[in-house]
């Protein structure tokens, strides 16, 4: 990301939310959000809004066919050839294009997959060498994920979070200020709900993108910062106990 801001290329960051009809976890409907954005502002007509059935987890009402269909139709269209989109690595983010047999896998789907990949695998193998195969033709393959080929065919990169690091991506902001916006506002009615969400889409000033997209990449620069000093510390110390151990063998071989 620091090379990316230093070559001041385009960078777009991505998610998904959600807003509840009752605007707390329990019955009732829910829309889910998936949008982009930049420090410009969100992404024109990138917005997918569709109303999904409460299951505990909205993730369960996302899958890899509604985000890849919204890659590729909604959001590939309109940004900038060349730019960078942030994503975290949510399962339906991340489906390969050459998906591995597993375990799961029936011995036949097993045993076509090797055969296309130059394998001869016999009648007479057992689900688990056939498996122990797989493993070997799997390292002579580049497996990428479909967005990562999608992206690449249209000129765009893409650059993964790290786990556990949704403070980089600045768009959690945004939902938060959506959110709120709906909270204050939201008469439990589904149909209301759904214009409410519209219009605090619609309401986000692009300054508190500048904001949050500036807040986030201020916390990306700190934490390399102090990993850095951590490394050089540990590095240190490390040469320090290296010479430490070599200044006692040559005392003891002297002795």
């Amino acid at each position: 990301m620091q090379n990316v801001r230093e070559n001041r290329r385009n960078v777009i960051y991505l998610d998904e939310t959600w807003v509840n009809q009752n605007y707390t976890v329990g019955k009732g409907g829910r829309l889910i959000i998936q949008h982009a954005g930049s420090a410009e502002g969100f992404i024109p007509n990138a917005e997918l809004t569709f109303t999904a059935k409460y299951d505990g987890d909205y993730h369960r009402q996302m899958n890899h066919e509604v985000f890849e269909e919204w890659f590729r139709c909604q959001l590939l269209p309109n940004i900038p050839p060349t730019s960078i989109i942030v994503m975290d690595n949510a399962p339906y983010h991340s489906r390969k294009v050459d998906r591995l047999p597993t375990m799961s896998s029936k011995k036949a789907v097993i045993t076509e997959w090797l055969i296309s990949k130059g394998a001869k695998p016999t009648e007479k193998m057992l689900k688990g060498q056939l498996l122990e195969m797989v493993k070997v033709y799997s390292v002579k393959i580049k497996n990428t994920c479909v967005v990562e080929k999608i992206a690449a065919e249209n000129g765009v990169e893409i650059i993964r979070l790290p786990p556990y690091h949704c403070q980089y991506n600045p768009i959690e902001l945004i939902w938060g200020q959506v959110k709120s916006f709906i909270a204050k506002r939201n008469d439990l009615k589904m149909a209301k709900l759904s214009e409410l969400t519209k219009e605090a889409l619609d309401t986000v000033p692009h300054e508190n993108w500048e904001n949050a997209v500036r807040h986030a990449e201020q916390l990306q620069v700190e934490d390399a910062a102090k990993k850095d000093i951590l490394i050089d510390k540990y590095i240190d110390s490390f040469i320090v106990s290296l010479d430490s151990s070599d200044e006692e063998s040559s005392d003891e071989e002297s002795s």
